[in-house]
C-alpha cells in the first residue's frame, strides 16, 4: 500500500482545470478505483463533466471532493490592474463536483484550511484497506438526505469485518449509534463504548471500537440541510456486477449492456462474489436496488439463494424494468455463522430510453484519420438530442455538440472521425467518450470506447509506371538517337509508404518532377532528351536535372519531391 503523506497548501485560483485533471487520472487508473481530490476552485473545464461521468460509470470509480471554500476568497487581487476587487462566486459553482460524488458514491466535503489536514485522514482510511492483511475495502452502507428531519440508517457487520469506520458529512445536531445487543451512544456528546467520533469542519468520522459486535447496526440522526452517510470495512469479501439483456443472435446467451440500462426493457443482473476462500461459507439470496436515500426500491431474487456461494461464481437475477429513479445495488446473504452479510456498490444507475451502439472497435493508425460509426437508438417518443464526443489525446476532429433528430423508437446513425498524428507511438491508448443527451430531459447514455494504436500494414505493393504522353519525331521506335524526345509518365505509389526516390537507370537526359498531391494519376515524371531550353510552363514543384554519364547515367530525386499520396 501506498500512504499517502502530501499536505493540501496555497491554492486561491478560480476557476482551474480541475475536470482536466480528473479525466486523466480515470483514463490511467483501474476500475473500482477511489479518487481524492482536493481544491478550492470550481471547474473552468465544465464542459468535460459528461465524459467524466461516463468514465466514472464505466470504471465503477468514487470520487471523493475535499473543499475549502474559503470566503475571503470574495476579496481578489487582480493580477492585471494590481488593484483589489469584489468578486462575487456562484453559490453552486462546487454542483459538478457534488453531482460526481454523487452519482459515484463518494463524498463532497465542505472544510476549512485550518482543518483539511485533518479531514484529509479519511483518505487512509479508504487506502488502509491491508492492515490486518485484508485485500479489499468494501462498503456497508452509502445513503445521502436532504431533509432537516429524523433520519435512520442500519448497516450489517459479518464475521468477515473488521476495522469498520463511518464517514458522515453535513451538520448534525444529534447523532446515536445503537448495537446489535441494544446498547448505545449518542456520539456528539458521549465516550465510548461502541465508537469513537472525531468532529472537524464538515465532517464526522468514526470509528467502531472492537470486539465489533456481528449482526445489525443502526444510526439515527437530527440533521440540517444535506448529509451523506457512508459506512467501510475492511474484508476479504466482495462482489463485482453487470447488467446484461437476453441476446438470440448466432451465440445465445446474455450480453451485457454497454452504458446505462433501458427503461421498460427486461434486464438481468449478473453478479460475480469476489475474495471467499475455499473453506469460506456463505450464501446469498438477493439482491435489494436501493434510491439515493438509502430505501429500498426493488428486491431481485438470485438463482442460486438455496446452495453456497464461492469465489467468482456467477449469481443472476431478472428484472421486468430497471427503477425509474437513481438506484445502487445492495447484495445481500449469510455468512458461515447464520450472520446477515450485505455489500454495497455506491456508484448510481440512472435508467434511460436511449442508447448508444458502436458498430465497430476501429485502429488508429499513425497518419491517418479513422472513423467510428455508431447507432442511436431510441426506446421512447421522437425526440432531439446532443451528441458530445470526447477523447483523452485530442485525436477528434470535432467534439460537438453535434444535433441528432430520432423518430418514436427509431435510430440514427453517427460518426465522429479521429486523426491520428503521424508521430503517434504504436500501441498507445486512446479513450474515447460519446454522450447523448436528450434535449428537453435529464435522459441521457454513454458509450466508452478503448481504442490502440497500431502501426501500419506492411507494403507490400510496389509502385506503377503508366504512359501518359509522348512527344518525338523519331523516324522509328528504335530510330531516335540523336533526336528530341519526350515523354511523361505517371508515377504512383499503390501502397501506404509512399516514393522514395526516382532515377533514371539508363541514358541521358532531364528529370522533371510535377508533383500533385490532388492528382489521382499521383507523381508524374518527364524525361526529355535532350536538354530543353526552358522548362516546362505546368511545373508545380522544384526540378533536379543530372549530369550525363554515358549509357549509366542516372538522376537521383529529391525524396520530397516524390512522396506518393498516403492511404
Amino acid at each position: 500500500m501506498t500512504q499517502v503523506r502530501e499536505r493540501a497548501v496555497g491554492g486561491g485560483d478560480e476557476p482551474e482545470m480541475c475536470l482536466s485533471a480528473i479525466q486523466l487520472a480515470l483514463t490511467h487508473s483501474p476500475p473500482l478505483s477511489e479518487i481524492f481530490v482536493f481544491t478550492d476552485a470550481s471547474p473552468k473545464d465544465a464542459h468535460l463533466y459528461n465524459a467524466v461521468r461516463a468514465l466514472i460509470l464505466e470504471k465503477q470509480c468514487k470520487m471523493t471532493f475535499l473543499l475549502t471554500e474559503d470566503p475571503s476568497h470574495k476579496m481578489k487581487v487582480s493580477r492585471r490592474k494590481r488593484r483589489r476587487r469584489r468578486e462575487t462566486l456562484s453559490p453552486d459553482r462546487f454542483a459538478l463536483y457534488s453531482s460526481l460524488s454523487s452519482v459515484s458514491g463518494g463524498l463532497t466535503v465542505f472544510t476549512t484550511n485550518s482543518d483539511i489536514h485533518r479531514v484529509s485522514a479519511i483518505v487512509e482510511d479508504n487506502t488502509a484497506a491491508d492492515k490486518a492483511g485484508d485485500p479489499s475495502l468494501v462498503t456497508l452502507l452509502h445513503a445521502e438526505s436532504d431533509s432537516d428531519s429524523n433520519l435512520s440508517h442500519s448497516f450489517s457487520v459479518d464475521n468477515s469485518v473488521k476495522y469498520v469506520t463511518l464517514h458522515l458529512t453535513g451538520d448534525l445536531r444529534q447523532c446515536v449509534l445503537s448495537s446489535p445487543t441494544d446498547r448505545t451512544q449518542s456520539l456528539l456528546n458521549q465516550q465510548g463504548p461502541l465508537a469513537e467520533c472525531e468532529q472537524f469542519q464538515g465532517l464526522y468520522r468514526i470509528s467502531l471500537l472492537s470486539p465489533i459486535e456481528p449482526g445489525q447496526w443502526h444510526l439515527n440522526t437530527i440533521a440540517d440541510g444535506h448529509v451523506t452517510f457512508n459506512a467501510i470495512a475492511d474484508s476479504n469479501v466482495d462482489f463485482l456486477y453487470y447488467f446484461a439483456v437476453e441476446a438470440n443472435g448466432t451465440h445465445p446467451g446474455l450480453a451485457k449492456v454497454e452504458g446505462s440500462p433501458i427503461a421498460g426493457v427486461p434486464t438481468f443482473l449478473v453478479l460475480a462474489v469476489t475474495g471467499l476462500s475455499p473453506n469460506e461459507k456463505a450464501s446469498f439470496s438477493h439482491v435489494t436496488l436501493l434510491g439515493a436515500n438509502g430505501e429500498s426500491l426493488q428486491k431481485v431474487w438470485l438463482n442460486s439463494s438455496s446452495s453456497s456461494a464461492s469465489s467468482g461464481e456467477e449469481l443472476v437475477g431478472w428484472m421486468a424494468s430497471v427503477p425509474r429513479v437513481p438506484f445502487c445495488v445492495r447484495l445481500s446473504g449469510r455468512d458461515g455463522g447464520g450472520n446477515r452479510l450485505e455489500r454495497v456498490s455506491t456508484e448510481m444507475i440512472q435508467h434511460t430510453h436511449i442508447k448508444i451502439q458502436v458498430l465497430s472497435i476501429p485502429r488508429l493508425v499513425p497518419g491517418h484519420s479513422t472513423t467510428v460509426f455508431f447507432d442511436v437508438q431510441n426506446h421512447g417518443p421522437a425526440r432531439n438530442l446532443t451528441l458530445i464526443a470526447d477523447d483523452d489525446r485530442g485525436y477528434l476532429s470535432q467534439r460537438g455538440p453535434h444535433s441528432l433528430s430520432v423518430g418514436e423508437r427509431g435510430s440514427v446513425r453517427g460518426e465522429v472521425e479521429l486523426q491520428t498524428p503521424k508521430g503517434a507511438e504504436a500501441g498507445g491508448a486512446v479513450t474515447m467518450t460519446l454522450t447523448v443527451r436528450v434535449l428537453d430531459s435529464l435522459d441521457s447514455n454513454y458509450a466508452v470506447l478503448h481504442l490502440t494504436v497500431v502501426p501500419p500494414d506492411p507494403d507490400m505493393s510496389p509502385p506503377s509506371c503508366s504512359i501518359m504522353r509522348v512527344e518525338h519525331t523519331c523516324p522509328g521506335p528504335t530510330q531516335c538517337t540523336g533526336v528530341r524526345w519526350t515523354v511523361s509518365l505517371a508515377v504512383t505509389d499503390r501502397g501506404c509508404s509512399g516514393l522514395a526516390s526516382l532515377q533514371l537507370s539508363q541514358g541521358q537526359g532531364i528529370l522533371t518532377l510535377l508533383h500533385s498531391p490532388t492528382d489521382p494519376l499521383g507523381d508524374s515524371l518527364e524525361e526529355n532528351q535532350p536538354t530543353p531550353k526552358h522548362k516546362p510552363q505546368n511545373q508545380r514543384d522544384r526540378e533536379r536535372t543530372s549530369p550525363a554519364h554515358g549509357e549509366n547515367g542516372y538522376a537521383e530525386l529529391d525524396p520530397r519531391l516524390v512522396q506518393g499520396p498516403e492511404s
